[in-house]
């Protein structure tokens, strides 16, 4: 269940990124770093879900899965923001070559 939480987190954190860089960064660097920010934002979203579904629904999850996937969401889900927020800025109608 960790897992599919973990996958589903690093899908959102890169539709996240090229969503909203798309639509709010005015250069490249700015989309990365919304990126990051982005995929930040889903990685603590995902630890706190995690958390609550444990609080909620005792002997659903294993705590140890929920730390392990969560140390892998910190630098991954920043990664696939950033990505998405290249790719999502690359692809807007208002990129001017810079």
């Amino acid at each position: 269940m960790e897992l599919y939480g973990a996958i589903v987190t690093g899908v959102v954190a890169l539709g996240l990124g090229m969503y909203v860089a798309r639509l709010w960064a005015p250069t490249a660097s700015w989309a990365l770093l919304i990126g990051v920010v982005c995929g930040g934002v889903c990685a603590v979203a995902f630890f706190g879900v995690t958390v609550l579904v444990g609080q909620l629904a005792p002997g659903t999850l294993v705590a140890t899965k929920v730390g392990f996937w969560f140390s892998i969401l910190i630098p991954a889900a920043p990664a696939a923001g950033a990505l998405g927020a290249f790719i999502g800025y690359r692809r807007s109608p208002e990129f001017l070559q810079d």
